[in-house]
């Protein structure tokens, strides 16, 4: 059965179906009726909707925002109860998205796709493909793309477009190039010509991670500065783009891309730099745990232009790699719309995983007023896993998992375990703490086994979790070893402390051994913390 569609042109049409495909067991509209707005809003629409014989009419100003009308309406569907929605809205930011740049394996072609939709979903408009282990990002391109890249590369294009993301894809030849060297100023622009001839009008240069210094005789004989050559080669690649497509957005990360005050290299490159080209910026620190307004501010007056944020959240490439990044992004001003043009996230390499906080990233980007990052992250985690059962026992491990660079308290529910057992232990009722902690030890195992079934709905999330896993049932081993160690002890009523043996202390030492052997990072120190403390008391 399809909709009825009145008012839509066969774009218009072909990104309703698009979206109302992958809806197809648990929304559907009856009728939609597009008109077009007068709103100068970018992106902007009106939505009127009923539930009963469900139908909507849309009054919109792009194309796009028929999308992120459709997102809006099956939000209400799925959340609300009204009968009836009546709502209008437009994105905060300019530029919403994801950044594929991250060491380690790249994403595949399937993941990528998925991610179009998904970031859709999440009201994103950008999906810029940089992934920094990959030969043709930073080391072949010297070298035209090959037929069988650009072939994946358009199937990328043209599920964005339908999904109405724009898929960006980047070159990185600063660990080789010469900047004064013609031909290779040709070579990068003609890669770009590649990509714009399947579709691409955004595109990425970029001088991360990469020497500071010159690296030819030619380069350091033609510029005083590395930023002067970094400006030059940009602006000349950019100008044979232009040649070509006239509109197409060109952005690039400069060599110093976080920190905090005037920067010396930033002021250079912004002069000399054409205005037109966006510079990507991490904050104060390569994983910043702020982005706040006044550093936007400085940023703009050293380039002359607002920051294009990498945002590396949830990135965990590298030394991050035992930890999983799945808490609600945080630390985000609100009103930081205002002096910047967007924000890209660089996720982890687990595709899965990251897309919960990506949905709430692209819930901040859409709106830092209202954004709730409780309630964005509890619907991104819907979004994710819609059987009921599974989400629950996804939900117990991940929320094991919510620190990260942003900070944050890594385990919230495990906490108020502790703190109940810990209150009890204390009052003297040693069954009920050790019963806490045993009960909790349970409930853990059900989840993981739940997970590693081959029942599970969402077997990517199972292959994900599964190195995370371990750690997991290791800790609930550990919980329940403190129970039956808690039922050993005594309890001193007079001096109202607990008790026990050197066998008991053993133990526990023991068991925070076994909690340290699966090298990847789970609970933060609330299974630890507590029972070192524990240790103290029964060695005091």
């Amino acid at each position: 059965m399809k909709s009825s569609i009145s008012g839509a042109s066969a774009n218009q049409v072909e990104i309703i179906e698009a979206f109302l495909t992958t809806r197809a067991t648990n929304f559907f509209l009856n009728s939609i009726q597009l008109i077009k707005s007068n709103s100068k809003s970018f992106d902007h629409f009106h939505i009127s909707a009923t539930r009963n014989n469900p139908s909507c009419k849309i009054s919109y100003t792009t194309d796009a925002s028929i999308r992120w009308a459709l997102n809006a309406i099956e939000t209400w569907f799925v959340e609300e109860s009204s009968p009836t929605f009546d709502f209008e809205s437009a994105p905060a930011f300019q530029f919403r998205g994801v950044i594929e740049g991250f060491y380690g394996a790249p994403w595949t072609q399937a993941e990528r796709l998925r991610g179009v939709t998904r970031f859709a979903d999440f009201g994103m408009n950008l999906f810029m493909i940089a992934p920094k282990d990959s030969p043709w990002q930073r080391f072949n391109w010297r070298l035209p793309f090959a037929e069988d890249f650009l072939s994946e590369m358009k199937k990328l294009v043209d599920a964005g477009r339908v999904n109405c993301i724009n898929v960006s894809s980047s070159v990185s030849p600063g660990l080789s190039v010469s900047y004064s060297d013609l031909a290779d100023v040709a070579a990068v622009a003609f890669r770009f010509e590649q990509l714009m001839d399947i579709g691409m009008t955004h595109i990425g240069l970029l001088y991360d991670d990469i020497p500071w210094e010159l690296q030819t005789e030619s380069d350091i004989k033609k510029y005083s500065s590395t930023a002067l050559a970094h400006a030059d080669f940009a602006n000349q690649v950019y100008q044979r783009l232009l040649k070509k497509n006239a509109n197409v957005v060109m952005t690039v990360c400069p060599m110093h891309y976080s920190g905090r005050g005037p920067s010396v290299y930033l002021q250079e490159l912004g002069e000399v730099l054409d205005s037109r080209i966006n510079l990507m910026w991490t904050g104060r620190q390569i994983c910043s745990e702020y982005l706040d307004i006044s550093d936007a501010l400085i940023f703009k007056n050293d380039t002359k232009r607002a920051p294009f944020y990498w945002d590396n959240f949830p990135v965990n490439d590298g030394s991050m790699a035992k930890s999983l990044h799945i808490a609600p992004i945080q630390g985000r001003e609100v009103g930081l719309e205002n002096h910047s043009i967007g924000l890209l996230s660089n996720p982890m390499t687990q595709f899965e995983l990251s897309l919960i906080p990506v949905s709430t990233i692209g819930d901040y980007l859409w709106n830092s007023k209202d954004y709730n990052p409780e309630i964005s992250w509890e619907r991104g985690l819907r979004r994710l896993i819609q059987n009921e059962s599974d989400r629950l026992a996804a939900r117990k491990v991940l929320r094991c998992s919510l620190g990260s660079c942003l900070g944050g308290d890594p385990a919230p529910d495990l906490r108020r375990v502790f703190n109940t057992g810990i209150t009890a232990w204390r009052k003297g009722e040693l069954e009920v703490s050790a019963k806490v902690f045993e009960d909790e030890a349970k409930s853990m195992i059900a989840a993981a086994n739940q997970i590693e079934s081959s029942r599970y709905s969402m077997p990517s999330i199972s292959r994900e979790l599964a190195p995370w896993l371990i750690k997991f049932k290791v800790g609930a081993e550990v919980l329940a070893g403190l129970g039956a160690v808690i039922r050993k002890c005594t309890f001193n009523s007079e001096m109202k402390i607990i008790r026990g043996t050197a066998k008991e202390i053993t133990r526990l030492h023991e068991l925070r051994e076994i909690l340290e052997e699966p090298k990847k990072n789970l609970f933060g120190d609330q299974l630890a913390g507590p029972m070192q403390e524990l240790i103290t008391e029964l060695s005091a």
